[in-house]
């Protein structure tokens, strides 16, 4: 399966934040939408970086709500993106490798969507469990 057909059933919304705002707002926005990042934008609305739990778990060690998104986001220059035509092997891969939860899809060079460690397994898994109904069917004549 290819990564746009994942976001086509998943829906292509991404939460953003601009990466001027505090990290009080971040993790407000997080905890609302029950998301583990958000996508740090410029003002412009391109991508600047993105921001999950696990930056602001880091900065939580120091108490210093008062800064920016873009004092603890991972930057764009160091930003692992999929484009849509990847396969989900490929995103599997990348999670694995990097030890990260969470990539930007990008069309074009343009934020498209962001999918996360949990979006690909579950889609694995479905297919998997597709597989083997088909399979007993089979079996079972």
């Amino acid at each position: 399966m290819r990564i746009d057909e994942l976001l086509e059933k998943k829906g292509i919304t991404v939460e953003t934040i601009n990466k001027n705002e505090k990290l009080t707002a971040a993790i407000k926005k997080m905890n609302e939408k029950h998301i583990g990042a958000l996508i740090a934008v410029e003002d412009s609305g391109d991508i600047a970086g993105i921001i999950s739990e696990r930056d602001l778990l880091m900065v939580c060690t120091n108490c210093t709500p008062d800064k920016s998104v873009k004092d603890q986001m991972t930057p764009g220059n160091k930003l692992v993106t999929l484009k849509m035509e990847d396969t989900l092997r490929t995103a599997m891969k990348i999670f694995t490798e990097k030890k990260i939860r969470h990539l930007p899809v990008l069309n074009s060079e343009k934020l498209a969507g962001i999918i996360s460690i949990g979006d690909v397994v579950k889609e694995l898994l479905d297919v998997v469990e597709e597989e083997n109904k088909y399979l007993k069917e089979y079996v079972m004549g």
